[in-house]
């Protein structure tokens, strides 16, 4: 099982009401599982959200806006806000520019760092090894940043 250390300060991602929320029912920013995760994790269901027109995780609180599995949640939603960006032929290491903690800290010698480190991380072979066996983690996004081409 993969484990990430969580990089957004968590007073950023509770008072957000981006993550975990979608458009549309089959939207591109659903987390997609890796194959270990489904045996433990089944499938995610996506609930509609009344009142607000949209879709939301089922494994959202809504109230607290914490996730019920946190400690369990998928590498999708632990990596992220960093992301796996098609664009063309080409995959690229990615952040999401649509989050707040991002869009204030992208210059940070901090974010750098971490965007680093990681980096380093996803260009493992067993890590590519990882992205090849799972392709539906590598979407096509709009609004995001991409840091580094990786090579699949």
């Amino acid at each position: 099982m993969i484990q990430l250390k969580q990089f957004i300060p968590k007073e950023y991602c509770l008072a957000c009401q981006g993550c975990c929320r979608f458009g549309q029912q089959d939207s591109v920013w659903l987390p997609q599982l890796l194959e270990e995760e489904k045996n433990r994790l089944g499938k995610i269901r996506i609930l509609p959200d009344p009142g607000q027109g949209n879709f939301i995780c089922g494994f959202l609180n809504k109230e607290s806006n914490k996730c019920k599995i946190y400690h369990l949640r998928p590498f999708e939603c632990q990596l992220y806000p960093f992301i796996f960006n098609r664009q063309n032929n080409k995959v690229f290491f990615a952040a999401d520019l649509k989050c707040l903690f991002v869009k204030e800290h992208l210059q940070s010698q901090e974010f750098k760092e971490h965007a680093r480190r990681l980096t380093e991380l996803i260009k493992s072979p067993s890590f590519i090894n990882i992205l090849k066996n799972n392709p539906l983690l590598i979407q096509t996004y709009i609004g995001v940043l991409s840091l580094e081409e990786l090579e699949m």
